[in-house]
Formats: structure tokens, C-alpha cells, sequence
């Protein structure tokens, strides 16, 4: 017989939880993560190595943190889009 969504839900906590219990290096295991989000230097050193049209590892380190730079802003600018619909939103009830 399955089990109902909600023992589903804390068995597969629990094992979670027994996971990281057993993790020695926390910061080692989530590196992978880390370094493939858009928020980390190293996914944009990464973009702009495989793009291939900056060549010296100094200008590489520049694009990258402009792509970081630009990145940040677009999630600013998001951001403040939200803000100003949610205001709007509430303004109007």
C-alpha cells in the first residue's frame, strides 16, 4: 500500500536530514551548486570562457564580473518592478 503524501513527505525529510547529518564538509558538498549559479563569479568566468572572445585570464576575470554586475542589476530591476506592482495592488483595494 503507498503511503499518504504527508508520511511521503517526512520519510523522505527524515533522510535528508540523516544526509547532512553525515555530511563532514558542508561547504565541499554544495560547491557544485554554488558554482553553477548565476549568483557566483566562477558561473560567469564559465560563460565567458566557453563564449571564447576573451582570450588573457585577467580580461576573462573583468567580463566575468560585468556579466555578475549585469546580472545583479537585472535581478534589481526585477526586483523594483515587484515592488511597485505590489504597491499598486494595495493602493487599489
Amino acid at each position: 500500500m503507498a503511503r499518504p503524501q504527508s508520511e511521503l513527505s517526512a520519510v523522505r525529510r527524515r533522510a535528508v536530514d540523516i544526509s547532512w547529518a553525515r555530511t563532514p564538509d558542508r561547504a565541499e558538498r554544495t560547491q557544485p551548486a554554488t558554482n553553477a549559479s548565476p549568483v557566483s563569479l566562477a558561473h560567469w568566468v564559465k560563460k565567458v570562457r566557453e563564449e571564447g572572445l576573451v582570450k588573457s585570464e585577467a580580461d576573462i576575470l573583468k567580463a566575468a564580473k560585468n556579466y555578475h554586475r549585469a546580472y545583479m542589476t537585472q535581478l534589481s530591476l526585477k526586483a523594483s518592478a515587484a515592488r511597485r506592482t505590489k504597491a499598486a495592488k494595495a493602493a487599489g483595494r
